[in-house]
């Protein structure tokens, strides 16, 4: 099976053709674009018709060009090309910005914008997004302002995005194996967290820390510089605070948010107990040391090779959904994956849904482990997600961060639970483990995370901070949400430094969502459990809606009411379930 994934659906490669051609195809877009307030078009209706087929034109080949400059970059961080290339389209579509200005003022000013949205079947089709942007359009700037930020972060947040991509992308971690120093990539380095043997996680651990030493100094830079940019923009726009612009994107009331985090906050007195229960086992007295957290538990080591992983997913995966299974057999076959870890390859997972040829593509850093596979599947939900968009417009086909994870969770649980059917009672004690662990990764670090943006945020208003600041904000974001549950002599005060998200200017608090991500999916999955089959069509159409509703509106399609504490608490519920069985099961293993 290919371990590296192919891009030739897009394009052959950077001196292709068609790329040269798709992009000047672009350029007289954003001509047009630029035009579209000039002409003289006879009626509301054709005017908007029209700068909506075009903005359509627009993103059918931007998509294309940036997911291949994107993907190329992301497995090779050195590709001075595909750098260059990405930057020239970043300023390119800086052109975007005077146009939708224009058409997003024009919307908010109509007075009948519901008859607007009525005069025809495209416009009807894109009735939420003319709504959206609409309400947008009381935070912007003028036209011309807008257009000198949007060249503006050229120079600022998105140069200081790329250097910390590439800096922690070609980073090499000295580790101690066996006796003997050995330089391994990022992400391979942190994936010895994994391991069994307990001196490997513990080397990795430290020859992370060290690393960091060489790029910390740069990588603050860009953290300050990103922070310091999106703090300024979103009070020039009338924003209270940057969550408040994340809400508004993430289409979720605040007091959704609310709910979420009183019931989390509730809940982690039971992750304690899980940590504490599990540092025991481990032989530590003070809390379990952070480099332990993913240390796996029980007395079998469970591995997959990618090939065994690739069938144990499709076998399971088939037997709920025969279309799943077709979709992910096809990411398989035809080489939607780069699985393996390797210098200048980023690190993590993620998968990229790219609309206008239907498909997607998966990265992981693949290492046989089981919680690999996991994410594995995790990643493929995600596609099944942008397949059940495919037949969308392309503007109605992206959904906010909250609902980025429902289909992954969802994907990801069915075949944990069908490891946990065919596993015997160490295998169970291991698997259940590992998801608890993945749990509190969700819920426990993405509140000290969430922690963590608040007072920077807060403290960047002041001033830049300087590494051991960050550093010590980090930790006490931890110390909070773990509390003596971790030992506090060995916490990770760099992982500001090495979660991408925090360096994305667009969309901040990305931590979150993933909370929001697990309990939606886990209730999701409930109910699948309770109605069976019949299920399966209202799950297609819920994602299906993902892109053309608010987050509450998609929740109440299948009867959840999100600003209840009884449905985070049920959610919750199910991850007691398996810490419950955890504390159980451990007295007969010390």
């Amino acid at each position: 099976m290919n371990k590296h994934w192919d891009l030739s659906r897009l394009y052959q490669g950077f001196d292709d053709k068609l790329f040269h051609k798709d992009r000047e195809k672009l350029n007289r877009i954003l001509d047009d674009l630029a035009n579209w307030n000039q002409k003289d078009f006879g009626n509301d209706s054709k005017r908007a018709e029209y700068f909506i087929e075009k903005m359509q034109d627009f993103y059918h080949l931007y998509t294309k060009l940036n997911a291949f400059s994107h993907l190329s970059v992301s497995t090779d961080a050195r590709n001075e090309e595909g750098l260059k290339v990405i930057e020239q389209l970043e300023r390119e579509a800086t052109r975007l910005t005077a146009p939708r200005v224009k058409f997003q003022q024009w919307l908010g000013r109509m007075e009948d914008l519901d008859g607007l949205a009525k005069s025809s079947p495209l416009l009807q089709e894109h009735r939420f997004l003319l709504y959206e942007l609409a309400e947008k359009s009381r935070y912007l700037l003028s036209e011309n302002e807008e257009t000198i930020v949007s060249k503006l972060k050229q120079s600022g947040s998105a140069a200081w995005t790329r250097l910390q991509q590439k800096l922690t992308s070609t980073l090499m971690v000295d580790v101690e194996i066996e006796g003997e120093v050995k330089k391994l990539p990022l992400p391979e380095a942190r994936n010895l967290a994994f391991k069994k043997d307990p001196v490997l996680r513990q080397n990795g651990y430290e020859a992370e820390l060290k690393a960091y030493e060489d790029i910390a100094e740069p990588v603050a830079a860009s953290l300050n510089g990103i922070k310091g940019e999106v703090l300024t923009l979103t009070e020039k726009r009338g924003f209270n605070h940057p969550l408040d612009e994340t809400l508004l994107n993430s289409r979720m009331e605040k007091e959704t948010l609310d709910t979420m985090l009183e019931a989390m906050v509730d809940f982690l007195p039971h992750f304690h107990d899980f940590y504490k229960t599990k540092a025991r086992l481990l032989g530590h007295e003070n809390g379990l040391p952070f480099y332990d957290l993913f240390a796996p538990m029980g007395k079998v080591d469970m591995e997959f090779t990618l090939e065994e992983a690739r069938d144990f997913i499709l076998t399971n995966i088939g037997s709920f959904s025969t279309e799943m299974a077709d979709l992910y057999r096809q990411a398989f076959s035809e080489s939607w994956i780069d699985a393996e870890p390797r210098e200048g390859k980023r690190g993590g997972a993620f998968c990229a849904n790219i609309h206008p040829i239907g498909e997607s593509r998966i990265l992981s850093n693949y290492t046989d482990s089981f919680t690999d596979m996991i994410t594995l599947a995790h990643e493929l939900g995600h596609a099944y997600h942008g397949h059940c968009l495919n037949q969308e417009s392309i503007l109605n086909s992206s959904y906010p961060m909250p609902l980025a994870e429902t289909a992954s969770i969802f994907s990801e649980t069915i075949v944990t639970n069908a490891a946990l059917k065919k596993a015997d009672p160490d295998q169970a004690f291991a698997i259940i483990e590992g998801r608890i662990s993945h749990a509190g990764q969700v819920i426990v670090d993405i509140y000290s995370r969430y922690i963590f943006e608040t007072r920077l945020f807060e403290a960047r208003k002041n001033s830049s901070l300087s590494v051991g600041e960050l550093n010590n904000m980090m930790t006490e974001a931890q110390r909070e949400a773990y509390k003596e549950a971790l030992d506090h002599r060995y916490l990770h005060p760099y992982a500001w430094l090495n979660k991408p998200h925090y360096y994305m200017a667009g969309n901040n608090y990305y931590n979150f969502p993933y909370a929001f991500g697990l309990l939606f999916g886990l209730g999701i999955y409930a109910l699948y459990l309770e109605r069976g089959e019949s299920f399966l069509e209202d799950y297609k159409k819920l994602l299906a809606a993902t892109g053309t509703n608010k987050v509450a509106e998609v929740a109440r399609m299948v009867a959840i009411d999100l600003n209840s504490r009884h449905f985070w608490d049920s959610s919750l519920a199910i991850i007691k379930k398996d810490i419950d069985y955890f504390k159980g099961e451990s007295h007969g293993k010390q």
